[in-house]
């Protein structure tokens, strides 16, 4: 007696395409050749060879960086924008000023003018929340 089963679709099953631990970083693929061009950034993060682009809502409110997703760039991943180390953080023109606040208390006011640049987080800080407006 023979048993066929049917074989498994290409299709993820409903709920299942985005991972319940928010933690994780999820691969983001096809990504445009400038890093940033399709994902909607007003603060780049710095953290060693990485770079972490995001949305910070500019309502003047603060966020808690574990409710916003980052694009890591050259990973090409997203995941919760809380748990990198940081060294520099650079705010897009115009949307300053941008006030961030790291887990061990450290905190700053970056304007976010033109030629700004990047500002030097010292010492490196995991950010835990974030102002913009």
């Amino acid at each position: 007696m023979a048993f066929f089963l049917p074989s498994a679709g290409a299709t993820p099953l409903p709920g299942m395409s985005k991972s319940p631990n928010r933690q994780v970083l999820q691969p983001r693929s096809p990504l445009t050749n400038t890093a940033f061009t399709d994902w909607a950034t007003n603060v780049i993060m710095v953290g060693g060879p990485q770079t972490y682009g995001m949305w910070v809502p500019d309502d003047g409110q603060y966020h808690d960086l574990s409710t916003i997703d980052c694009l890591d760039t050259p990973a090409n991943a997203v995941g919760a924008c809380d748990s990198p180390t940081i060294d520099q953080i650079g705010v897009v023109a115009g949307y300053g000023p941008c006030t961030f606040i790291g887990v061990d208390g450290w905190t700053d006011t970056i304007a976010g003018e033109a030629g700004e640049g990047y500002y030097t987080v010292s010492p490196p800080q995991s950010i835990a929340q974030a102002s913009c407006g």
